[in-house]
């Protein structure tokens, strides 16, 4: 019973530190997209790898600081963290006191806004744990990328040389272009499961995320980017929360908004044109400043995901 109540009371301080990481975190992955499409690559591979840096940095300084941490490194994605990993057992009997007797009603996202390491008293290293945590995951993030930039430099360079090489050796008739058809093979990079599918369809008509009900065909369709048709945001900052929420466990690629504005798979709630990548990005960041009504409805059935 005691350990019921003790995992319960995590999970709820869990969800407050998952909202303060996914916070941060949409604000720093946006400012990396806004860079992508306006400099080179060359530029941005140099500016991700000073990041990337800077951000490892960090990480080392806390761990050194608080070993209790340490844990973090292999365990950051997981969604019950502060209940499966040893962070819990790793704190004294004074700490996990304060864990265990925190009262839940007195956190207050805006003041932790306004003061980072305001409940670092009565949640020993809270704002130490968002940040590795916050960290970690950026880290991985900044990794992706340049690895992106590095496996296209590689293959372009493998075409320059290709061309060299085979230019030296005998001359050839210029190849007819080929026209490649069809749509991009999975542009969600998504790979839901039926029952995943049916997870998503029930939070999305939940929370009346779009002006009509969808059934699994609908929603499997809508990230297969093959629907017949359109559907219409009837909230699109609880769009953009789900959208992130996914991208952020790694079930969606982080280029979502891209996708959805490029094949038009969405109108707007006040206007009878497709969502645009500025849209989304909007909608994105009015839910890094406030959560969206219905963002815990949505936390539920994400949780769910992982369980099937």
């Amino acid at each position: 019973m005691e350990d019921n109540r003790l995992e319960i009371q995590l999970t709820k301080i869990q969800s407050f530190v998952n909202h303060c990481v996914m916070q941060t975190f949409n604000i720093l992955i946006g400012n990396i997209l806004r860079k992508k499409e306006y400099i080179g690559s060359i530029l941005l591979k140099e500016i991700l790898q000073k990041e990337f840096l800077q951000i490892t940095d960090k990480l080392s300084s806390i761990y050194m600081k608080y070993p209790a941490l340490s844990c973090v490194e292999e365990s950051y994605n997981e969604n019950s963290f502060l209940w499966d990993s040893t962070f819990y057992e790793s704190l004294n009997k004074e700490q996990k006191g304060k864990y265990s007797n925190f009262d839940l009603v007195t956190f207050d996202y805006s003041k932790y806004v306004e003061n980072h390491t305001l409940y670092d008293e009565v949640l020993p290293m809270f704002s130490s744990l968002i940040d590795v945590i916050l960290y970690e995951r950026y880290a991985n993030y900044l990794k992706c990328e340049i690895e992106k930039i590095e496996i296209s430099e590689i293959k372009k360079s493998f075409q320059r040389y290709s061309t060299i090489v085979y230019d030296n050796i005998e001359p050839s008739k210029p190849k007819e272009k080929l026209v490649i058809v069809g749509n991009e093979i999975n542009p969600f990079k998504s790979d839901f499961s039926e029952e995943q599918i049916e997870i998503l369809t029930d939070c999305i008509n939940d929370v009346k995320l779009f002006t009509t009900s969808v059934s699994p065909k609908i929603t499997k369709n809508l990230f297969d980017c093959n629907l017949k048709g359109v559907l219409k945001s009837n909230n699109n900052r609880l769009l953009a929360y789900l959208m992130q929420s996914l991208n952020l466990r790694g079930y969606v690629t982080n280029e979502w908004q891209s996708t959805i504005a490029r094949s038009k798979l969405i109108l707007g709630k006040t206007k009878d044109t497709p969502l645009t990548r500025t849209d989304l990005s909007t909608a994105t960041d009015q839910i890094n400043m406030k959560q969206p009504k219905g963002w815990e409805i949505i936390d539920k059935y994400i949780k769910q995901l992982k369980k099937v």
